[in-house]
């Protein structure tokens, strides 16, 4: 009798802990429509730019580490081949203004050069802009407190990219004429960005080969950045091998502690069906 109850009670824990501050359907439209729109308008303008679409399984993954609540970059986006983008404030959360504020760093990247001064951060804004990057999921958590930064009732925003960006000595984006160098299996320009003629709206779940993670290993290494806490306002920030951080932020977690906690739930939620 008491096993029964302590199962419901930790398989509701469980529940409530992976929902707390989830992404609404809203907020879910808003991360995708704005990536786009940021893209399509980069300056110079680009001669292949991919339109980025929602992907479920990179959200799952984007979950699972937000709640963990800490403060730094997934340890598996190497070997994921994923990039990554984290965020954290205080108030109520604004996934415009989250967005914004890595696009924002583009006023300190230099495109001609392929150079960010030292001091500021400009990692998020070229994972964003990244040509080759076209798929992304994104989760939040509201954390209590942040394993390795003094915030307190914070949200914290992962978003994760596939494939990754940031690679060492390349430019996010070749400049031209935009669409100019659109390949066949992306053959449609649509505002500024090559897209398929059968590509599915980005409010639509993909298809389940598209939603598979993603494992493939990159060739090059990538572009490192130091994470950097701020006050309260919130921002974001960049880490070394991994993804963006500025001012708030935090990590991933492993595949395999995913899968683990995954079945953990399943059999929660079993056992309290029984």
């Amino acid at each position: 009798m008491h096993w029964n109850v302590a199962l419901r009670s930790a398989g509701l824990w469980v529940i409530l802990s992976l929902a707390a501050g989830q992404l609404t359907e809203q907020e879910k439209s808003t991360i995708i429509d704005l990536h786009n729109e940021l893209r399509s308008k980069v300056q110079p303008s680009a001669t292949f730019m991919q339109k980025v679409v929602w992907d479920e399984a990179l959200r799952v993954v984007a979950e699972a580490y937000a709640a963990k609540c800490i403060w730094d970059h997934n340890p598996q986006l190497e070997e994921l081949s994923m990039g990554e983008n984290l965020f954290v404030g205080t108030g109520t959360f604004n996934a415009t203004k989250a967005l914004l504020d890595w696009f924002g760093e583009h006023v300190d990247y230099d495109f001609e050069t392929n150079n960010c001064p030292e001091d500021k951060m400009c990692g998020h804004y070229t994972q964003m802009v990244w040509a080759d990057s076209n798929r992304i999921g994104c989760a939040t958590h509201s954390c209590d407190t942040l394993e390795g930064l003094d915030f307190k009732k914070a949200t914290l925003l992962v978003c994760d990219y596939y494939p990754t960006g940031n690679f060492e000595g390349q430019k996010p984006y070749e400049s031209g004429e935009p669409c100019s160098k659109c390949p066949d299996n992306l053959s449609l320009c649509e505002d500024d960005m090559c897209v398929a003629e059968n590509l599915f709206n980005s409010s639509e779940k993909p298809e389940s080969d598209d939603t598979e993670a993603p494992t493939v290993l990159p060739e090059h290494p990538r572009m490192t950045t130091e994470p950097v806490a701020a006050p309260e306002e919130p921002t974001q920030v960049h880490v070394k091998i991994e993804r963006g951080i500025e001012s708030e932020v935090s990590h991933g977690s492993k595949m395999e502690s995913i899968s683990a906690s995954l079945v953990m739930l399943a059999w929660l939620l079993a056992a309290l069906v029984l």
